[in-house]
């Protein structure tokens, strides 16, 4: 049986892998380099809050952009 630590690492790496696999890549790429870079972090952190500020917005204007417009999907 893996440590807790290991199943928070498994977990990590499948919404990691979640958020990789649903993002519209070709949109994500067309955008300016401040958001691009903000939602590849998200992408690869899960840290909405940091992407957020990273690109100048509030966290829900972030979120709403990573979803609605990014087509990213969150498991958490």
């Amino acid at each position: 049986m893996g440590s807790k630590f290991e199943k928070i690492a498994k977990i990590a790496e499948e919404a990691r892998q979640v958020r990789r696999s649903t993002a519209n890549w070709e949109f994500i790429k067309s955008l300016p380099p401040k958001l691009r870079i903000a939602l590849e972090y998200y992408i690869e952190t899960g840290n909405f809050r940091e992407a957020a500020r990273m690109a100048g917005m509030s966290v829900d204007e972030f979120l709403y952009f990573a979803k609605d417009k990014a087509n990213i999907y969150d498991m958490s």
